[in-house]
């Protein structure tokens, strides 16, 4: 076993047994000082394995920026809190606060910022950073506990890093894949059982096309996503948003027959590594996101769809458009990244959750489409 985490996993195995492939990439992307996005070297963007929209250009915080300030007038403007849960390296932060402070006075002054990270050397980063906003931005430990009153929790590239389980159909019996070593020098297998938990069955029967997977069709099975609505549910004392942006699809489109090995990935220097077991602590791990599962689980928790689109369409629809005029060609490129087919832009999904009182907001972002209605 080259890593330390790799090393740490197999000795569990060795001890307790095969475990679910859910509990090996927990280990792997969040084990204390061992797990991927644990560790201080760890290094996100191009320099790293992977970046996400804020990376590209400020132009995609800028226009995070407007909606919250739509979200704050539909919630009768006043003191709000914006929480962003994995914020990475800051940048999305730092650049809604910049724009904020510019632009919209009243509205940087009412709110307040908080963020959730969970690497000590990332939260080092994050405050440096922002120490032009140190009297704006605080950090929370986990989202459950504290209440705060309304608000926009954002999520932006956060639920694809939820651990998984994997299952696939053999032989019309739905089996689970777990996980076991054969020695610390020739590595992982895989192993398939009968299902840890009876909720992932269900959830197989609720989203796959006709309840069930055809024969050999192997995918994932996401049940943190649940636990986080009900977390973020309990967090606001007044109407609040959920404001998501990440990379799936709706449960009719996720399971295409081009996806019957599912949609797990890792990224390691940019480049896509599909074996898993590979290089485990030194590598990206994700899954795409089912908006379905997301939506209706939702609102099984009390949220409502407030609209749910590509990435592209959502930040047309807010005026990025109008931005452009503004650039130079260098920054123009960068911005197409965020907005044309091909790209992030259409890879990348935006959904909006409303839970309070009153009716389901309109918002401006979703006004040229709004799918909602297919989740």
């Amino acid at each position: 076993m080259e890593t330390p985490i790799a090393q740490k996993i197999a000795e569990r195995i060795l001890k307790e047994g095969p475990i679910t492939f859910a509990e090996f990439m927990k280990m792997a992307l969040y084990e204390p000082g061992l797990g991927y996005y644990m560790q201080p070297e760890t290094e996100i963007g191009k320099a790293g394995d992977f970046y996400t929209s804020p990376h590209l250009h400020p132009v995609f915080g800028q226009m995070i920026a407007k909606q919250l300030e739509e979200m704050w007038l539909l919630l009768g403007k006043g003191p709000m809190t914006a929480i962003e849960q994995g914020p990475g390296k800051g940048f999305l932060a730092k650049d809604i606060l910049d724009y904020l402070k510019d632009k919209k006075e009243e509205l940087y002054e009412a709110i307040t910022y908080q963020m959730i990270e969970l690497n000590p050397a990332l939260k080092g980063f994050q405050k440096n950073l922002l120490s032009g906003h140190q009297e704006k931005v605080r950090w929370r430990e986990r989202l459950s506990g504290e209440r705060v009153g309304k608000g926009v929790l954002l999520a932006n590239e956060l639920l694809d890093a939820f651990p998984v389980h994997l299952v696939q159909m053999i032989k019309g019996s739905l089996m689970e894949v777990n996980v076991g070593v054969f020695d610390e020098e020739k590595g992982f297998y895989e192993a398939l059982a009968p299902l840890s938990e009876a909720e992932i069955g269900e959830y197989i029967k609720e989203f796959a096309p006709e309840g069930r997977l055809p024969e050999g069709y192997r995918t994932e099975v996401d049940l943190d996503m649940r636990l986080w609505l009900q977390e973020a549910g309990a967090v606001f004392n007044e109407g609040f948003f959920l404001l998501i942006i990440d990379y799936g699809y709706p449960a009719w489109d996720y399971y295409g027959p081009e996806r019957n090995r599912g949609t797990l990935l890792c990224y390691q220097r940019h480049r896509v590594i599909e074996n898993p077991y590979q290089d485990p602590g030194r590598m990206d791990m994700t899954a795409h996101v089912n908006f379905s599962a997301l939506a209706r689980w939702g609102e099984r928790e009390g949220f409502k769809c407030a609209g749910f689109c590509p990435q592209g369409t959502y930040l047309v629809s807010l005026g990025m458009e109008d931005v452009l005029e503004d650039l130079g060609q260098e920054d123009i490129l960068k911005v197409k990244g965020l907005l044309l087919p091909g790209t992030m832009g259409q890879t990348h999904k935006v959904m909006a959750m409303y839970k309070g009182p009153g009716e389901l907001p309109k918002l401006r972002g979703f006004q040229m489409r709004n799918q909602c209605r297919v989740l």
